[in-house]
Parts: C-alpha cells; structure tokens; sequence
C-alpha cells in the first residue's frame, strides 16, 4: 500500500472514530405520573378523666317508683354517704370511645367495681347489661362507625331488702357487722383487636 492509500484509510478510520463520539442517537421516550399515597395516624382512646355526677331517689313507695331528692347526696365531692332505708344513690358516668383508621377494630371492655356486702343492694348497669357482681364484664366490640354514641355506665346502691324494714330501731354503723364498703371504680379497657378478626 502506498503512503497515499494509507492516508486515506487512516483519515477515513478517524472520521468513523469521530462520528461515533461525537453524538448519541435519539430513542423514543414517555413519561405518566403516578399518584402516591396521604397517610394520616389513627386513633384509639378512651374520654379523658371521666367524672362520676351522684344522685338520690326515694324508693320507700313502690307505687310511686323511684322520686328524685332534690338536695345534692355529693354535695361535698367526698363521694362518702351515709345511706338510710328508703333512699337509692345513683352514679352515672359516661366513658366516650374514639376509634379513627382504616380496618380498625378494637374491644371495649367494663368490669364492675367491688363485690358488695350483704346488708347493701348493689347493680352496676353498663348499657343494657347489669351486673350485681364485682367480678362481672360486659365486652363489645367496635368499629369507627360503632363509637357514635357515649357508653353510660351507672351504679345504683341501697340498703338490703332486710334492712329496708326496721320497726324496733337499727343502727347500721356498728362495724362488726356493717363494715365500711367501698365500691371501687369501673374498670374501662381498650383494645385494638387484629384488623382480620371477625
């Protein structure tokens, strides 16, 4: 090969050379924007501190049923009551349970107070269900569409039906065998269950 062959074949290898680095072929492309998603935490709670309003019927008529005694039995906030035959105390509290998230399900769970004496009559009342006994629960179990409405939970006392009739004198302090009785609270509990629960 001449050195005017060579020239060439040397110049037109560098042109292919300079052709390759000198640019990028163009590819067809598309871009779509796929949205994401917004979360927000949930929620699971019970009402804050719920408070307990107390109040007196006198139930010494049964043909009159249950007559509202207009002077406050609490008036004092000690919640400590000296109870006479005739008369019912009342205590009502509500307990509001918040439920907020997708698949959300939790338990609700009420347990009485103290087992009472015998020379007292006591029912816990936690919606429809009654309880005279302190070992006693009521469970249900909700949704965030469930919680629309307040739990009531309500605690009636009086003294026995032994007690309520007393012709010749009674005294109900004697400690041997009145021993002071104190009720407990309601015990409010919870519960998230597994979302897949039925």
């Amino acid at each position: 090969m001449n050195k005017r062959t060579k020239a060439l074949v040397a110049g037109g290898a560098g042109a292919v050379i300079l052709l390759g680095t000198a640019g990028t072929f163009a590819v067809w492309s598309d871009e779509a924007t796929v949205g994401g998603a917004v979360v927000t935490g949930g929620k699971l709670q019970l009402t804050d501190n719920p408070t307990i309003t107390w109040k007196a019927y006198d139930i010494s008529d049964p043909d009159e049923g249950r007559v509202p005694l207009s002077a406050d039995p609490d008036a004092d906030g000690s919640s400590k009551f000296e109870l006479a035959a005739g008369v019912e105390l009342e205590g009502t509290t509500t307990i509001t349970p918040e439920l907020k998230g997708e698949y959300l399900k939790a338990e609700l769970v009420t347990k009485s107070g103290e087992k009472a004496p015998a020379w007292l009559d006591v029912e816990w009342k936690v919606g429809g269900d009654v309880f005279t006994n302190g070992t006693d629960s009521s469970s249900v179990q909700l949704t965030p569409a469930d919680v629309d409405n307040a739990e009531t939970l309500t605690v009636s006392i009086r003294l026995a039906a032994n007690l309520q009739d007393a012709s010749g004198g009674i005294d109900v302090t004697a400690a041997e065998d009145y021993k002071e009785w104190t009720s407990g609270k309601f015990t409010v509990t919870l519960t998230q269950l597994p979302p897949s629960q039925s």
